[in-house]
């Protein structure tokens, strides 16, 4: 199988980017490696079964066929499952907004195995999925087009942060279009779950 691989404490750029990421590998398992940020965790609590998730003790890692890391290029943040990616066999694919030290690209990470980058100056990680999900016409589930706009809001200060680019705006229009539920996007943007939103989902 393909292992999609979350950084600890995970916000909703790395998990609507691994979400994205599912849809583009299709059969791929979504491994958090450790923690999730408070609105994730309400997040995962009302829609985790929506998601291709698995526990990390559940991994076997010789059968993984190829790693995919989302929102991050360092192994630092992968926790205990940095050792897994270290040990030779399956590629590994990386798909990540921040830009790596030029001296420290991340195939010297894993310098035995074949790594391919995919990391660009963009505001968010889940924009270079929604570009790859949409030139490939693969059509969202409501809970997949909720996560990936969830992650371009939150890392891009809902297009205000200073590192936005056009590319954002576009893939959130994309998904806009799609048809994202607003009502839950702004519940989830705001203060958490209230007793309202927490009724709207059931």
């Amino acid at each position: 199988m393909d292992l999609i691989l979350c950084h600890q404490s995970a916000d909703f750029d790395t998990l609507g980017a691994a979400v994205g990421a599912a849809r583009l590998y299709p059969g791929a398992r979504i491994a958090l490696t450790g923690g999730s940020l408070p609105g994730v965790q309400e997040f995962l609590a009302l829609y985790r079964d929506e998601f291709p998730l698995i526990e990390l003790r559940s991994v076997d890692p010789r059968q993984v066929q190829r790693w995919i890391v989302v929102d991050c290029h360092d192994p630092a943040r992968l926790g205990k499952a940095a050792a897994w990616l270290s040990v030779p066999g399956a590629p590994i694919e990386i798909f990540d907004h921040h830009l790596r030290d030029p001296e420290t690209p991340p195939d010297c990470f894993w310098p035995q195995q074949q790594v391919t980058c995919h990391i660009e100056a963009v505001g968010s990680t889940c924009t270079l999925l929604v570009e790859r999900l949409r030139a490939a016409g693969i059509p969202l589930s409501p809970f997949e087009r909720l996560a990936l706009a969830l992650g371009i809001h939150m890392d891009t200060g809902s297009l205000t942060f200073p590192e936005t680019t056009a590319r954002d705006a576009a893939a959130l229009s994309w998904l806009l279009q799609q048809g994202v539920n607003l009502v839950l996007l702004r519940r989830f943007l705001g203060d958490g779950l209230t007793p309202e939103t927490v009724s709207y989902t059931h």
